[in-house]
């Protein structure tokens, strides 16, 4: 095992930054005039004695009138693995490299990690091929309904048509589904109402891109069963310690994990609703985006690195989704806790990403700044993240990454006192935010590519797995 760093006797440390108290951490060390400095601690106290959380009538970020749908066929795995995009052959190189068997004896990509990433990721292979690539329709993940007219499971469940199920109210109707959602085990559930802006265009048909029919290979929404009114969302957090020792094939085994677990609860909320008379299709990174149709369901934010920032789990979770034409339930409604603003300060996944495929511009845009971004959906006021150059990293390593996700100051454990700071940056801007960065740097926290991580996540010590 690798000999731990002695720790900066200097260093700050959680209990020294409390006993500066709210204000005081956050304002004592940043160059702000000292007349102005008592209104903002009198903000920021009132600020840490409410609730921080906005809520929003519409989705949050502007989009522009020519946005069109994103396509299937221009996500970056089904354009470099599945053929879609052969004019771009870094990002095909890119699939060859990362799809290709390895050997390595490197800690975090040994046989021992590549075996827990084999594991991580076996259901979702097993029960839902190709949906981590955007291709719908697979396995578990099946658009097929009951027959009505025979009571029969198309796809061999068990479940039969059934008389529709009448909650008592809108606000019923969601406390159950997402109280069921929790129970087969998503740890964020939203709803929201369908929104086209974020369906895929086109689709991929697996069975013709496996037979090289690329020709037959995509088609529209006239295959879908039933016209979906509702898009319920569901977040699943991936382990702490394992995302801490990105970027590594530990990272990549809960990655993995998650999207089994993400394939297993999406069909159990699916038959769920067909039991109850509804139909349903359950869908992970196919059908839409899940990225703005979470920020719509009230689960997070956006960020600089592309993904959904949660409340409680930072960026450090998967997304599922179920379409249902069911549509008597009560919607979520999009929320802002900060975290895009503290995006525009903050920065850190720019300097830990391997590739620098993050942008360092401080506003969003309603475009990427570089040339052939295909694997981009235009037209949305975000930061745009070059795909191509994640890929790549992807592609050397075999695994992918979780750098950004790692680096992120809203990725830790809940503690009380990242609440605090939280509720802080949400009440202050700009050179707050810049204090809590560096805070979190000096806690230790985002440390990327450290080995130690990788001790500390098979670390015996405090940790019992027999119960008692």
């Amino acid at each position: 095992m690798i000999t731990k760093k002695a720790k900066d006797p200097s260093a700050i440390n959680r209990r020294n930054f409390l006993k500066l108290g709210a204000a005081g951490a956050a304002i004592g060390a940043i160059a702000i005039p000292a007349k102005a400095k008592e209104g903002l601690a009198k903000k920021i106290d009132e600020k840490t004695g409410g609730n921080s959380i906005k809520t929003h009538d519409e989705f949050p970020a502007e989009v522009r009138d020519d946005y069109k749908q994103h396509s299937t066929r221009d996500i970056i795995f089904t354009g470099s693995l599945l053929g879609f995009h052969p004019e771009d052959e870094e990002v095909v190189k890119a699939g060859q490299m990362f799809t290709s068997e390895r050997h390595n004896t490197k800690p975090g990509y040994d046989q021992l990690a590549q075996a827990m990433n084999a594991g991580g990721w076996a259901l979702h292979h097993s029960s839902s091929p190709l949906s981590c690539f955007g291709v719908p329709n697979t396995g578990i993940l099946s658009w097929n309904q009951s027959d009505t007219k025979s009571g029969h499971s198309p796809e061999g469940g068990e479940h039969k048509a059934r008389p529709q199920y009448k909650f008592q109210s809108k606000a019923d109707a969601a406390n159950i589904i997402k109280r069921t959602a929790r129970l087969y085990g998503a740890d964020l559930i939203g709803i929201s109402k369908r929104d086209t802006r974020w369906d895929y265009s086109e689709h991929i048909d697996p069975a013709a891109v496996m037979s090289g029919r690329m020709d037959e290979a995509v088609y529209g929404w006239e295959k879908f069963p039933f016209e979906p009114k509702s898009v319920i969302v569901m977040a699943f957090e991936m382990d702490y310690e394992a995302v801490s020792a990105a970027p590594s094939m530990i990272e990549g085994a809960t990655v993995g994990a998650e999207y089994s677990a993400m394939t297993k609860v999406a069909h159990q909320v699916s038959v769920f609703l067909k039991e109850l008379g509804y139909q349903a299709v359950p869908a992970g990174n196919d059908t839409g985006l899940s990225v703005p149709y979470a920020i719509a369901a009230g689960l997070g934010e956006g960020s600089r690195m592309g993904t959904l920032i949660t409340y409680k789990y930072g960026p450090r979770v998967r997304l599922a989704k179920v379409y249902t034409d069911f549509d008597f339930v009560e919607y979520d409604k999009p929320v802002e806790f900060g975290a895009m603003d503290f995006c525009k300060n903050c920065k850190r996944c720019a300097d830990a990403c391997p590739g620098q495929a993050i942008t360092y511009d401080t506003e969003p845009s309603f475009e990427p700044d570089y040339e052939n971004a295909w694997f981009n959906a235009k037209g949305v006021k975000k930061y745009y993240m070059n795909a191509r150059k994640c890929f790549n990293v992807w592609g050397e390593t075999g695994s992918d990454c979780g750098s950004c996700i790692a680096s992120c100051p809203y990725n830790k454990p809940d503690f009380w006192h990242h609440r605090l700071v939280d509720k802080i940056t949400a009440a202050m801007p700009g050179p707050v935010h810049d204090f809590m960065r560096e805070m979190d740097k000096a806690f230790g926290y985002g440390d990327i590519d450290n080995p130690e991580k990788i001790d500390q996540f098979f670390d015996a010590k405090g940790r019992r797995y027999n119960g008692h």
